[in-house]
């Protein structure tokens, strides 16, 4: 299983947001730290917010913070936000001969649901409390 750009985004933007807890910080600047096109980063961003994980703040003084502490955003519920579907696979895109008498789909949803909860174990801060990763998010080039 291979999680899309977007949740990869995602929590690379948090993890940004959360190194650098002491400001705002810009969409143009997580750009250029991490070299990802601004207008998908915009589509993140907006998602990240709906669902609360980050403030976005408009204006010249604004930017954007986590939305909550970092020790509570854990990151299966992250993943989850984030991905439009973590099915693992498709039953309804073709007609299956075995639907309605396989067992396959119940398995792959156990082994899902099981990735999700491992995921879950983890929060924002402990990744952030990584010192390296911490010390490596803070030396991200900054915009002059």
């Amino acid at each position: 299983m291979e999680l899309t750009y977007h949740t990869d985004y995602g929590l690379r933007v948090l993890m940004y947001a959360g190194a650098h807890r002491d400001r705002r910080v810009t969409m143009r600047e997580i750009a250029q730290s991490y070299d990802i096109s601004l207008e998908h980063l915009r589509k993140v961003v907006h998602r990240l917010a709906q669902h609360g994980y980050l403030i976005t703040t408009k204006g010249r003084a604004g930017g954007l913070t986590l939305g909550a502490p970092p020790e509570t955003m854990r990151i299966g519920d992250i993943v989850l936000a984030m991905e439009e579907s973590m099915a693992i696979i498709d039953c309804n895109r073709q007609p299956c001969p075995l639907c309605g008498g396989c067992s396959l789909k119940a398995v792959l949803e156990s082994a899902r649901t099981a990735f999700i909860e491992q995921l879950n174990t983890f929060t924002l801060e402990d990744v952030l409390g990584d010192t390296t990763t911490f010390g490596q998010l803070q030396r991200l080039t900054q915009p002059a």
